[in-house]
């Protein structure tokens, strides 16, 4: 999350100088640890914690987008995975 914040998060439009900002974060430990905080203090960016049970009224796209992908992402990984399973099977015969 440090990381993110330093590499992706200052260079956002404005950069440091930006005004505050808003960041919502769900309760992940690396999102809610004091180093974290601290450095998003420095930032200028205020983060906001969704407490949990409340991911599909809060993090829409995580209900509308991101579940349907990862579901889609595994479906092709098993087909994938499957295909080089029976091609290694057939090498070896």
């Amino acid at each position: 999350m440090k990381l993110w914040l330093e590499k992706m998060w200052s260079k956002r439009p404005g950069g440091l100088l930006k005004k505050p900002s808003l960041l919502v974060c769900d309760q992940l430990k690396a999102h809610v640890i004091e180093s974290t905080k601290r450095l998003a203090t420095k930032l200028k960016t205020h983060l906001s914690v969704i407490p949990g049970g409340l991911t599909s009224q809060l993090q829409s796209l995580d209900v509308s987008v991101n579940k349907p992908f990862k579901g889609f992402m595994h479906e092709e990984w098993a087909k994938w995975i499957g295909n080089q399973l029976i091609t290694l099977y057939r090498q070896e015969e």
